[in-house]
């Protein structure tokens, strides 16, 4: 029996379509990744993002953590104005995702 083989190539080339249909920027950094992830996971409300860093936690893992503040609600507000995320990637994919202060906090 003969078996169809993909080249490397091909397989770079279909690898490279799907990751380009995801629609997250890729040439930014992972706090920056990390912040719009943030924005997307809650898209109804106004963020202005604030502090954002990104540190190596092992040879291929980084976390990235970023704090932001509702805009689209007053101070005095009952509802949680400050929000905070941390992102977890691994050789730059996005391998874990939670709110550390913010909506369901």
């Amino acid at each position: 029996m003969l078996r169809a083989r993909s080249s490397p190539d091909h397989t770079y080339a279909v690898l490279g379509s799907v990751l380009a249909a995801c629609g997250i920027p890729h040439d930014v950094g992972l706090a920056e990744r990390c912040a719009d992830i943030m924005q997307r996971a809650f898209p109804n409300a106004t963020i202005e993002i604030g502090k954002s860093e990104a540190s190596a936690t092992g040879l291929t893992t980084i976390v990235a953590r970023v704090d932001g503040a509702r805009s689209d609600i007053p101070p005095e507000s009952p509802l949680t104005r400050d929000l905070a995320v941390e992102c977890q990637f691994d050789n730059n994919i996005l391998t874990g995702f939670r709110w550390t202060a913010g909506p369901l906090h």
